[in-house]
């Protein structure tokens, strides 16, 4: 037998491709998610543990403060060498050349340099108050050379200098790098600095380092005993792995978001590779027959193709752990230099990165195999010399299978549709994800059903545009249901996805917006409170790229009340034509015009009137007037919004004191927030509001995932599409006589190529129409278990342009997929094929 399977080896190595290719991929996916979280947590761990590199223990905040008292008191405890202070914080500085002030973290120089872990890249570490060491990558970010100087601003409330506000020059004297986490985002200045900028100094941690000949175990036990419980003591290697723990739960997410795509690839892999050994057994059917009689048993022939299914997994596994490397190392290189607070760390391969992958692969290909397999020794020696038969759509295990599919669908609805009543989110999510997987499990058990189904309601259409072809291509695609729907099942759970992710992506931005809109009106609002503008800064804010309408708010303090003086209180005042073209919720300003105010719902309170009532105003100098009350219940509307013309009766000399814009449609509202910044510049008198920064930052999120989840799961679909072709060749490898009969009756080389595509494209047809549904169903209920709970109202968004883009990629992907099939039907003379039986 070990002849014959090294002969099947290298005589169909061919048609292994498309199965090895399967694994290769899936392999690869779980490789890579395997390396990057393992690679990612020990460049964590050696990061963090750099912190504590030169201390026996670590004492944190429990019971008290960790203050300069505490510290002295831990000193003079008996056993201990030295201890120093850990102190971060974050403080107002100027960059030079920078035209506002930036938040800076800070963090302490312990005292006692035998405990300081920091690493010198450049120059020197800060030995006096007005020096500073900066870390690597903010010295580029800033342009921050040795010697640049650094404005620190403080205030009252944190120097000892209680008269007056004061700023803080501080030359910069070193880089330092890679020492620890925290080095990569603080600025590093002296403990006496820390203790000179802030009155009352809290420590955030504590490192000590026993004496020369102590055990740093019984030491522990000695600090606990005398800190009696104001702090947590710990040794250096527990505290690393409390902070390490702490830190990767973010990696840890990573991993499981790649994890989870490895294994959707992986299962579409074992349908792919289930085809390819149908093939191949389909393709030596004379050849197992012939060997059974000559004396091999079934156990023989079931072992052999399952020895055949261990050494391609085994090979494509090897492979596939090559690449994932590959892509580990460039997914490494890109996290490193990311946002995403990640330190920077070589590929670390570890023997459950390279074993789990291998176990995945090869358990995986074996698996399917095993039905493959199991069917080629039900055939008898002598049936198995005739042509496989087609099995009967039709049976009591069809009906079974039917009922326990509706079953699985209708349960896993009605959890998808309970799910967001369960009140909160986690208990949502779960009972979500249960519904979706019950559901589509549902689908994949009816798909011997509902595929052929599909594929004679689209052939309705082929039929009748393709010709005989078209016909013929429908009766071959629902010949076989069982193959039909395993091959467009693994199509199908990669187009389901896609289509989720793109209906959920765009009902979650949807969604979002409308909250925004409502809850925050103004994209963009630069406010003076009671204090004029100036000129030349309302121009250019009005002048910034990318908004599409701007206006100015002009404010007085008034009086208001139903009758008599009223309530002295702050009135704004826009145009009401204007204010409609750059107030995203209409209904914050619904009814405004002259003789009509808006009047918010805390303001209201205070002057005693409702909807539909009437108040009357008075300016300073000038006659009063009456105006009609229209009630908003958006607390972040302007409390008393009036008409231009209105304010401009009582209060003539009112100032601008404002601007409203709105960001036009495709602009980048960050970079239009930033420039409306610069122009604020240090003015602390006029603040900048608007919900243009997270407008943006929500649809960059999600436009970011989108391409992700599309990218990832597009190899799933490239692998589905491998099946697809696998599924014609087994086609015409059957059809051999008929096809040979159908050439001799007529039918050109064209004709059959134009046959086989139509099938092809008819089960990728079939796998669309069906992925497409299911996904917007599952995007929709995707969304309103995670807003639900936050939102009120959630709105569907079904972007019809990428779905059917998704659709046409499909479906050409598909005819692709039977170029190779088709061409080899055609080479086989008719003459030929009907002897070949």
């Amino acid at each position: 037998m070990r002849r014959m399977i090294l002969a099947a080896l290298r005589g169909h190595a061919g048609r292994y491709v498309a199965g090895g290719l399967a694994i290769m991929l899936g392999v690869a996916f779980v490789a890579t998610a395997l390396m990057v979280t393992n690679s990612a947590s020990a460049a964590m761990q050696e990061s963090v543990a750099a912190q504590y590199s030169r201390a026996d223990l670590v004492l944190t905040a429990q019971g008290e403060p960790l203050t300069p008292a505490f510290l002295g008191k831990v000193s003079d405890i008996d056993g201990v060498g030295s201890a120093a202070g850990v102190v971060q914080g974050t403080l107002r500085a100027t960059y030079p050349g920078a035209a506002h002030q930036s938040n800076v973290q800070m963090t302490g120089l312990p005292a006692d340099p035998a405990l300081r872990w920091q690493q010198v890249s450049e120059g020197r570490l800060p030995e006096r108050v007005d020096e500073v060491a900066v870390p690597e990558n903010l010295a580029a970010d800033k342009h921050l050379r040795l010697g640049s100087v650094l404005t620190l601003h403080l205030t009252q409330d944190q120097g000892q200098d209680q008269n007056q506000n004061r700023d803080q020059n501080l030359r910069v004297v070193g880089t330092v790098t890679g020492g620890s986490f925290v080095d990569g985002m603080s600025v590093v200045v002296t403990d006496q600095a820390m203790r000179t900028w802030y009155t009352d100094l809290i420590y955030t941690e504590v490192l000590v380092k026993a004496a020369s000949g102590v055990d740093p175990t019984e030491l522990r036990g000695r600090v606990a005993t005398d800190v009696a419980g104001a702090a947590k003591v710990q040794t250096r290697d527990e505290r690393v792995r409390e902070a390490v723990a702490s830190l990767t739960g973010g990696v840890d997410v990573y991993g499981a978001f790649l994890l989870g795509f490895a294994a959707i690839a992986v299962f579409v892999a074992t349908l792919v590779v289930a085809n390819t050994f149908t093939i191949l057994l389909a393709q030596r059917t004379r050849e197992l027959a012939l060997l059974r009689c000559i004396g091999a048993v079934r156990g023989q022939v079931f072992g052999s193709v399952i020895v055949e299914s261990l050494l391609l997994g085994l090979v494509a596994s090897l492979a596939g752990i090559g690449v994932g490397v590959g892509l580990a190392t460039i997914a490494m290189e890109l996290l490193s230099r990311s946002s995403l607070g990640l330190p920077p760390g070589g590929l670390r391969l570890t023997p459950t990165g390279v074993a789990v992958p291998l176990a995945v692969g090869v358990l995986t290909t074996v698996v399917a195999a095993l039905v493959p397999a199991r069917r080629a020794t039900r055939v008898s020696p002598l049936a198995a010399l005739r042509p496989d038969l087609a099995p009967a759509p039709r049976s009591r295990a069809g009906v079974v299978r039917a009922v326990l599919a509706a079953v699985c669908f209708l349960g896993g609805v009605a959890a998808l549709v309970a799910a967001p009543r369960t009140g909160d989110l986690m208990p949502a999510l779960l009972v979500g994800m249960g519904g979706g997987l019950l559901s589509f499990l549902g689908i994949l058990f009816g798909a011997p059903i509902l595929v052929p189904a599909l594929v004679r309601l689209l052939g309705g259409i082929s039929g009748r545009l393709g010709g005989v072809p078209g016909r013929l291509a429908v009766g071959n695609a629902v010949r076989n249901p069982r193959r039909t729907a395993a091959t467009s099942a693994a199509l199908l759970v990669g187009v389901t996805l896609i289509s989720m992710m793109t209906v959920g992506a765009a009902s979650v931005q949807g969604t979002l917006h409308q909250t925004l809109d409502t809850q925050y009106p103004l994209d963009l609002a630069v406010d003076g409170g009671s204090t004029a503008l100036p000129d030349g800064l309302v121009s250019d804010v009005e002048k910034i790229d990318g908004l599409e309408g701007s206006l100015t708010v002009t404010s007085a303090g008034v009086r208001a009340g139903s009758s008599g003086e009223g309530l002295q209180t702050y009135a704004s005042a826009v145009d009401p034509a204007a204010v409609r073209k750059v107030f995203r919720d209409p209904d914050g300003i619904d009814g405004l015009a002259p003789g009509t105010a808006i009047v918010g719902p805390s303001t209201a309170g205070q002057l005693g009137v409702h909807d539909g009532g009437s108040l009357r105003l008075r300016g300073t100098d000038g006659p009063g007037i009456d105006v009609h009350v229209r009630v908003v219940s958006n607390p972040n509307t302007p409390q008393l919004l009036l008409a231009s013309a209105d304010l401009a009766r009582i209060a003539p000399k009112a100032p601008v004191t404002g601007v409203w814009a709105k960001v036009a449609e495709g602009a980048d509202g960050t970079r239009v927030a930033v420039a409306a910044q610069e122009l604020v510049g240090d003015n602390d008198q006029v603040s900048l509001q608007g919900a243009a920064v997270e407008r943006e930052l929500y649809d960059r999120v999600l436009d970011i995932l989108l391409l992700i989840a599309t990218a990832l799961l597009a190899v799933a679909v490239l692998i589905a599409l491998v099946g697809v072709g696998n599924t014609l060749s087994l086609s015409v490898i059957e059809r051999t006589r008929e096809q040979a009969l159908l050439r001799a009756l007529g039918l050109t080389r064209g004709q059959l190529r134009a046959m086989l595509a139509s099938e092809a494209v008819l089960i990728a047809a079939a796998a669309v129409v069906a992925g497409a549904v299911l996904g917007i169903g599952y995007g929709w209920a995707g969304t309103r278990i995670l807003l639900g709970t936050v939102a009120g109202e959630v709105n569907l968004a079904i972007p019809w342009d990428r779905l059917v883009l998704v659709a046409v990629i499909a479906l050409t992907a598909g005819l692709a997929a039977s170029v190779l099939p088709a061409r080899r039907a055609v080479k086989v003379a008719p003459a030929a094929a009907l002897g070949d039986e």
